[in-house]
Formats: structure tokens, C-alpha cells, sequence
């Protein structure tokens, strides 16, 4: 059985990240639609309802992580689900070698700051499928204290600079590959 504060992590570690996703494509909506458009895996007529669609569903996984609704793993299955059509969008790209191109995937900031596909982004996404259907095992029942929160607080802090450490290093990697093609 897991103990509630890693259920609790990780529901608002995906929370936090699903709302800063979908805010960021909410808002940088034609960038966004771009970004659909260059992965070339849907038909050009759904590609401006789902650059629509895309965020909402993000801002509404992002809500239900953090308000706690995962009533028989549907926002996790959600997730998972989500998660796995962006890695096989990545997939189908990779294989067919066209990798050029910013994945989508940042929470804004600046232009240049592109962040390439790569076998990597593939994997960071079945390790956030992992984390969501974690949460659908059965959990301990316990009451959380001060250290508990405490412990809660600095695991997010924690998470949140590997998650942007692990994907500086893969928009880093996906860069100096593309940087290497070109001159070669």
C-alpha cells in the first residue's frame, strides 16, 4: 500500500504541471496550433479545434489533480491517456525523422528557448504515465502531520527543479544534435 503523501505529491506535482501547460497553450494559442501543424499526425481541418481542445482538457486535469477528484483513477487515466498520445505523436515524428521542430511541451518563456523532439521527451512521458497510474494503487490510510507537510512542501520543490533540470538537459541535448547535423 502507498503512503498518502506520495499519492499527494504526486497529484499536485501533476496538478501544477497540467495547469501551467494548458495556460501556456491557452495563451499562446496560434503558437500552439503551429506546433499541432508540424507534428503532421492530424488532419489539417482538426487541427484548430484541438489546439482549442488540448488546453482546456490540460486546465481540467490540472484542476481535478489538485482538488483531489480522481474518483476511480479517471483523472489518472485521463492523464495517462494524454500523456501517451503526445509520446506517440513524438514517436511517430522521431520515426520518421522529423525532429525539427519545438515539441510544445514548455511552459512559455522565451522564443528561442525551443525545445527539439527526442527519444528523451518519449521517456520523460512514460515516466509521468508511471507517476499518474501510481496513483490508482491502494493507499494507507493515515492522518498527515506538520512534518508531513513539511516533507510534502520540499518533495515538490524537489521535483520541480529535476523536472526543469531533466528537461533543460534533454532541449540541450535535442539542440547540440541538431546544432551537429548542420554542420557536419
Amino acid at each position: 500500500m502507498l503512503d498518502p503523501l506520495i499519492v499527494k505529491t504526486i497529484s499536485i506535482g501533476l496538478g501544477l504541471m497540467f495547469l501551467l501547460a494548458g495556460y501556456y497553450k491557452f495563451v499562446e494559442a496560434a503558437q500552439f496550433r503551429v506546433t499541432l501543424l508540424e507534428y503532421q499526425v492530424l488532419p489539417e481541418s482538426l487541427v484548430s479545434p484541438a489546439s482549442r481542445i488540448v488546453p482546456i482538457v490540460e486546465i481540467l486535469l490540472g484542476g481535478a489533480w489538485l482538488s483531489g477528484w480522481n474518483q476511480g483513477g479517471i483523472a489518472a487515466i485521463a492523464s495517462a491517456a494524454l500523456l501517451g498520445l503526445y509520446a506517440s505523436a513524438i514517436s511517430i515524428n522521431l520515426f520518421r525523422g522529423r525532429v525539427h521542430f519545438d515539441c510544445g511541451c514548455g511552459f512559455g518563456g522565451k522564443s528561442d528557448n525551443e525545445q527539439y523532439l527526442s527519444g528523451g521527451l518519449v521517456v520523460r512521458n512514460l515516466v509521468l504515465i508511471s507517476a499518474t497510474l501510481t496513483t490508482t494503487l491502494p493507499v494507507r490510510e493515515r492522518a498527515l502531520g506538520v512534518g508531513d507537510y513539511i516533507t510534502l512542501v520540499a518533495a515538490l520543490l524537489a521535483t520541480a527543479l529535476l523536472f526543469g533540470a531533466a528537461n533543460q538537459l534533454l532541449s540541450n541535448r535535442a539542440a547540440i544534435n541538431t546544432w551537429r547535423k548542420g554542420n557536419g
